[in-house]
């Protein structure tokens, strides 16, 4: 009897110890970590401008950089978005900022992206076994960005992780509605009729003439920048090479693929036109001739 008499005498005691446990508050929690995901800019670089051919091509040699390309918005299956230009092919990935809906009423149309090219994994498991459900590896990488699916036979081998898209065709479309714009050289075959008068002119961005497109000693002042029009350019004073949503640097040959449109007096000296600028405004490169349509 004696060992039933003790183990009824450690049933009070085990209850009370285990009492005594539920009775401990819980431990408390840790606070929210202040840490805060980098930004694609600064995680990735400023977005640079590429191809579309040329990262379709070869998405390795672009892997996880950030750029900024043009191409024509479709669907693939399974939802899938696809950005394309004839035979260049991306897939398309969208930050979650980026709503369907938007991108649903810009189908067919020519978009402008800026985003960080991925290669598609063929099976990049996950980085966490344990985990339910499992973090794709590709989440480890770029934590910031949306997972990578793995890749499918009907898609393409790279893809760009979409951070901003804009229209062009609806651009274009408004631009029509606007004032008519001159080109550099309409300008400079009228420079009575164009001398002291307001004119906006579309060109593309050639910086501090790191071309060489018109000689040095016509520079006026350090801020005076280059628009070319085919065998036509113009120094621009007054204004630098910035404006909403974008910030061109006259040093960097890089951005120079970009286009503007600026609006100014118009003032010749010689053979040497110079356009004081009151706005300067980013636009999508214009259509050569014989993609215009009749």
């Amino acid at each position: 009897m004696r060992p039933l008499g003790v183990a009824r005498a450690l049933v009070p005691a085990l209850a009370l110890l285990a009492a005594a446990g539920h009775a401990q508050p819980p431990p408390t929690q840790a606070p929210p970590s202040p840490f805060k995901y980098p930004t694609p800019r600064e995680q990735y670089g400023p977005a640079q401008p590429e191809e579309l051919m040329a990262l379709a091509m070869n998405p390795e040699n672009y892997h996880r950089r950030n750029v900024v390309t043009r191409g024509y918005l479709d669907m693939l299956p399974d939802d899938r978005w696809e950005l394309s230009d004839g035979g260049a092919h991306l897939l398309l990935i969208p930050v979650v900022e980026l709503s369907s809906a938007g991108l649903r009423e810009q189908l067919g149309h020519r978009i402008e992206v800026t985003g960080i090219v991925r290669v598609l994994p063929d099976h990049q498991g996950t980085c966490c076994p344990r985990c339910q459900p499992p973090i794709p590896m590709s989440v480890c990488e770029d934590p910031a960005l949306p997972a990578l699916p793995d890749r499918s036979p009907e898609w393409p081998h790279g893809s760009i992780t979409a951070t901003g898209v804009v229209d062009i065709e609806n651009y274009r479309a408004g631009e029509s509605r606007r004032r008519a714009t001159s080109t550099v050289a309409d300008a400079l075959a009228r420079p009575p009729e164009s001398a002291g008068k307001s004119v906006r002119i579309v060109g593309r961005f050639r910086g501090a003439n790191l071309y060489g497109d018109l000689p040095a000693e016509t520079r006026r002042d350090p801020g005076d920048w280059i628009l070319q029009d085919g065998e036509h350019s113009v120094w621009v004073t007054g204004r630098p090479p910035k404006g909403r949503g974008f910030d061109l640097d006259p040093s960097n040959k890089a951005d120079t693929s970009r286009w503007l449109e600026v609006e100014g007096k118009l003032e010749t000296m010689g053979d040497v036109a110079y356009l004081k600028a009151s706005r300067v405004q980013l636009v999508a490169r214009p259509p050569a001739p014989a993609e215009e349509k009749p």
